[in-house]
Protein backbone atom coordinates (compact mmCIF):
# COMPACT_ATOMS: atom_id res chain seq x y z
CA UNK A 1 0.00 0.00 0.00
CA UNK A 2 1.42 3.39 -0.95
CA UNK A 3 0.99 6.82 0.49
CA UNK A 4 -2.67 7.75 0.44
CA UNK A 5 -3.64 11.24 -0.65
CA UNK A 6 -6.83 12.59 0.90
CA UNK A 7 -8.69 15.85 0.20
CA UNK A 8 -7.14 16.85 -3.11
CA UNK A 9 -3.57 15.92 -2.11
CA UNK A 10 -3.51 18.19 0.96
CA UNK A 11 -3.53 15.31 3.46
CA UNK A 12 -1.33 12.24 3.32
CA UNK A 13 -1.79 9.08 5.34
CA UNK A 14 1.38 7.25 6.25
CA UNK A 15 0.67 3.55 6.67
CA UNK A 16 4.17 2.34 7.55
CA UNK A 17 7.88 3.04 7.71
CA UNK A 18 8.26 1.88 4.11
CA UNK A 19 6.26 4.84 2.84
CA UNK A 20 8.44 7.48 4.53
CA UNK A 21 10.53 7.83 1.36
CA UNK A 22 7.35 8.48 -0.65
CA UNK A 23 6.54 11.40 1.65
CA UNK A 24 10.01 12.84 1.25
CA UNK A 25 9.90 12.51 -2.54
CA UNK A 26 6.36 13.85 -3.00
CA UNK A 27 5.62 17.41 -4.06
CA UNK A 28 4.79 18.85 -0.66
CA UNK A 29 4.27 22.57 -0.24
CA UNK A 30 5.98 24.77 2.34
CA UNK A 31 3.77 24.58 5.47
CA UNK A 32 3.38 21.00 6.68
CA UNK A 33 1.58 19.68 9.74
CA UNK A 34 2.61 16.25 11.03
CA UNK A 35 0.27 14.49 13.45
CA UNK A 36 2.12 12.32 15.95
CA UNK A 37 5.66 12.39 17.27
CA UNK A 38 7.03 8.87 17.08
CA UNK A 39 10.42 8.12 15.58
CA UNK A 40 9.01 7.93 12.04
CA UNK A 41 7.09 11.21 12.27
CA UNK A 42 10.07 13.02 13.82
CA UNK A 43 12.48 11.69 11.20
CA UNK A 44 10.15 12.91 8.45
CA UNK A 45 9.83 16.28 10.20
CA UNK A 46 13.62 16.62 10.39
CA UNK A 47 14.16 15.68 6.75
CA UNK A 48 11.49 18.09 5.52
CA UNK A 49 12.76 20.90 7.78
CA UNK A 50 16.25 20.35 6.35
CA UNK A 51 14.68 20.90 2.91
CA UNK A 52 13.49 24.31 4.13
CA UNK A 53 9.88 23.37 4.84
CA UNK A 54 7.98 24.97 7.75
CA UNK A 55 7.11 22.00 9.96
CA UNK A 56 4.65 21.73 12.84
CA UNK A 57 4.33 18.59 14.98
CA UNK A 58 1.12 17.93 16.92
CA UNK A 59 1.20 15.36 19.71
CA UNK A 60 -1.74 14.37 21.93
CA UNK A 61 0.50 13.39 24.87
CA UNK A 62 2.90 15.54 26.86
CA UNK A 63 6.10 13.98 25.39
CA UNK A 64 7.74 13.59 22.01
CA UNK A 65 9.19 10.27 20.92
CA UNK A 66 7.44 8.04 23.44
CA UNK A 67 8.36 5.03 21.33
CA UNK A 68 12.06 5.42 22.16
CA UNK A 69 12.31 6.83 25.68
CA UNK A 70 15.70 6.61 27.39
CA UNK A 71 17.63 5.92 24.19
CA UNK A 72 20.45 7.81 22.46
CA UNK A 73 18.26 7.98 19.33
CA UNK A 74 15.68 10.08 21.21
CA UNK A 75 18.32 12.56 22.37
CA UNK A 76 19.71 12.84 18.83
CA UNK A 77 16.27 13.44 17.27
CA UNK A 78 15.24 16.00 19.91
CA UNK A 79 18.45 17.98 19.33
CA UNK A 80 17.83 18.04 15.58
CA UNK A 81 14.20 19.10 16.03
CA UNK A 82 15.29 21.93 18.32
CA UNK A 83 18.10 23.02 15.99
CA UNK A 84 15.77 23.09 12.97
CA UNK A 85 13.13 25.10 14.87
CA UNK A 86 10.27 22.68 14.32
CA UNK A 87 7.10 24.05 15.94
CA UNK A 88 5.62 21.64 18.49
CA UNK A 89 2.16 21.47 20.06
CA UNK A 90 1.96 18.98 22.96
CA UNK A 91 -1.24 17.74 24.62
CA UNK A 92 -3.04 18.90 21.49
CA UNK A 93 -5.15 17.27 18.81
CA UNK A 94 -6.56 18.26 15.44
CA UNK A 95 -10.25 19.05 15.83
CA UNK A 96 -11.10 20.38 12.35
CA UNK A 97 -9.50 20.17 8.93
CA UNK A 98 -10.41 22.91 6.48
CA UNK A 99 -9.13 23.69 2.97
CA UNK A 100 -5.75 25.20 3.95
CA UNK A 101 -6.18 25.41 7.67
CA UNK A 102 -6.57 23.19 10.71
CA UNK A 103 -8.03 23.85 14.12
CA UNK A 104 -5.89 22.51 16.94
CA UNK A 105 -7.44 21.97 20.36
CA UNK A 106 -5.40 21.69 23.55
CA UNK A 107 -6.42 19.45 26.44
CA UNK A 108 -7.56 22.61 28.23
CA UNK A 109 -9.95 23.36 25.36
CA UNK A 110 -8.04 26.27 23.80
CA UNK A 111 -8.30 26.39 20.01
CA UNK A 112 -5.58 27.52 17.63
CA UNK A 113 -6.06 27.89 13.88
CA UNK A 114 -3.01 27.07 11.82
CA UNK A 115 -2.51 27.75 8.11
CA UNK A 116 -1.08 24.68 6.38
CA UNK A 117 -0.50 23.43 2.86
CA UNK A 118 -0.13 19.70 3.61
CA UNK A 119 -0.88 17.37 6.49
CA UNK A 120 0.75 14.01 7.23
CA UNK A 121 -1.16 11.67 9.51
CA UNK A 122 -0.45 8.17 10.81
CA UNK A 123 -2.55 5.27 9.56
CA UNK A 124 -4.30 5.04 12.91
CA UNK A 125 -5.51 8.26 14.47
Amino acid sequence: MGLTSINNAHMYQLPSVGQAQEVLESQLAERILIVGSGVLECMIAIELAEQGKEITLVEKTDELLLDCLDTPKRVELLKKIEYLVVTIFLETSVSKVLENQVCLCSQEGFETFLDIDNMIVPEKL
